[in-house]
């Protein structure tokens, strides 16, 4: 995304800018446009209801949906293109940075993306029809061609010569590649090494290496975990042949790190499809529904096993009806630990901390954090029966102790599996080149319930029975 200019802009609270909105004044609305960054009119635009947001989105002057365009999102952006002439719906286009426009294109029907490619300036086009070539979640379809680069043949007084001709079209200046005559990747300059330096300084002289790069094919998160890592303004971009085709800046790497975040919390949830990048408010009742109906309906059809289970110790149960008390506690118990091991695990797989090869060590630390936790859980569970559990919901011929022998000991081996199993699932999924969010969370539930409730009357029958 590109950096807009600061001018007047300022941070406006974003409930002043949603009655703007809501007021559909012209004036008010072009008033917010001059003073109001457009990352806070994005924020406004996700809590419009669908009505107003449309009428506005109708009504928007062409200069300032080209203000808003790199922020709103795509839906947004192209329902307010829908109702602008050609000559204005070019103005908005041109004005969007390389990477937002690919995204446009990316998600439009195919028509409205051949009128839009139609209305591109020639150079724009090319760039936007080399861009698409690669996939939308690689670090080539994230990536902007709007980077400074330098031949290496030149001196400082040269370079400044070139900067200064292009400096409006580069999205960061900060940071400067220099290249060979084929393009290759020879090194990185700062400004500050070229404004600091004699004229007839070669720049060969100041540039340093630049050994950190990601192929256009990467999955762009590789590439948000590469700027974060090594602490990037921004990654370079390089094809099979080694060439400098693009770069990922360090505001496009926050862009990717949150929705990577948001489709891992998503998944473990069990919520499918794609979100898209429109807020909640945003999305309609029917999608919400289909992303999260078929997860919902697997899983209270698997939670019959539970019933099965349940069905298959029903004598011990009518017998010593006090279980039932510490049943759901003893499932819960499970289905939080594992829910737990699992979050830490995946997290620290999204985040490279983690790869198959630990199978070992993670298992074998989550036994321990498992043993611990079910061990002190079972104690205070245990003190809580024999010193707080009346008498009179215990069956008779049958002690305190025994019950709490048998409550907490099935606690211990519930939360120690489950603690297990969170950590087990993600890691086999990944060997099994699954995502490890979508398996985990369904499956750990699953498991978890099932397990418990075998665990449970098992340690029962054998003590009380």
């Amino acid at each position: 995304m590109a950096e807009l200019d600061s001018k007047n802009q300022k941070p406006v609270d974003v409930e002043t800018i949603l009655k703007a909105l809501e007021s559909q004044s012209a004036d008010r609305i072009a008033s917010i446009a001059e003073e109001a960054h457009p990352g806070d009119v994005e924020q406004a635009f996700g809590r419009l209801d669908e009505g107003i947001r449309e009428d506005v989105l109708e009504n928007l002057p062409s200069e300032v949906l080209s203000e808003w365009a790199d922020y709103l999102p795509v839906a947004d952006l192209e329902r307010g293109l829908e109702s602008l002439p050609e000559g204005q719906k070019a103005e908005v286009l041109d004005s969007l940075s390389d990477d937002e426009l690919v995204d446009l294109l990316q998600e439009v029907e195919e028509e409205d993306r051949d009128e839009y490619m139609e209305l591109l300036p020639e150079d724009k086009r090319e760039e936007a029809e080399e861009l698409m070539r690669y996939p939308e979640q690689t670090a080539g379809g994230r990536m902007t061609k709007a980077m400074a680069t330098l031949p290496a043949n030149l001196t400082v007084k040269e370079a400044l010569k070139i900067l200064e001709k292009e400096h409006d079209e580069a999205e960061l200046l900060s940071r400067i590649f220099v290249i060979d005559d084929r393009d290759h990747l020879v090194g990185k300059l700062r400004l500050r090494d070229l404004a600091f330096s004699t004229w007839d300084t070669p720049i060969v002289d100041l540039m340093s290496k630049a050994e950190i790069t990601i192929n256009a094919m990467e999955d762009q998160e590789e590439a948000g975990q590469m700027i974060a890592r090594y602490d990037l303004m921004a990654l370079p971009v390089v094809d099979n042949s080694k060439r400098l085709v693009g770069v990922i800046t360090y505001d496009d790497a926050l862009d990717i790190i949150e929705e990577e975040s948001t489709e891992d919390m998503e998944k473990i949830s069990g919520i499918g499809g794609e979100r898209g990048d429109q807020a909640y408010l945003q999305i309609s009742t029917l999608s919400h529904l289909k992303r999260r109906f078929g997860w919902v309906l697997i899983l209270a059809f698997l939670a019959l096993t539970s019933g099965f289970v349940l069905h298959s110790f029903e004598e011990i149960l009518t017998a010593y009806y006090v279980l039932a008390i510490y049943f759901p506690m003893v499932v819960a118990a499970g289905g939080n630990t594992g829910a737990q091991s699992a979050t830490m695990v995946i997290r620290a797989m999204s985040l490279g901390e983690l790869d198959t090869r630990e199978f070992g060590r993670v298992i074998w630390k989550e036994a321990r954090v498992g043993i611990l936790l079910g061990g002190l859980l079972g104690i205070c569970v245990a003190i809580q029966i024999n010193f707080l559990l009346p008498q009179s919901l215990v069956s008779e011929g049958v002690s305190m102790f025994t019950v709490a022998l048998v409550v907490a000991g099935a606690l211990t081996i519930q939360v120690c599996s489950s603690t297990l199993f969170g950590a087990l699932l993600p890691i086999l999924a990944r060997i099994m080149k699954l995502d490890p969010a979508v398996v985990a969370a369904p499956a750990i539930t699953t498991i978890v319930d099932v397990s418990g409730a075998i665990i449970y009357f098992s340690i029962a029958k054998a003590f009380l029975v």
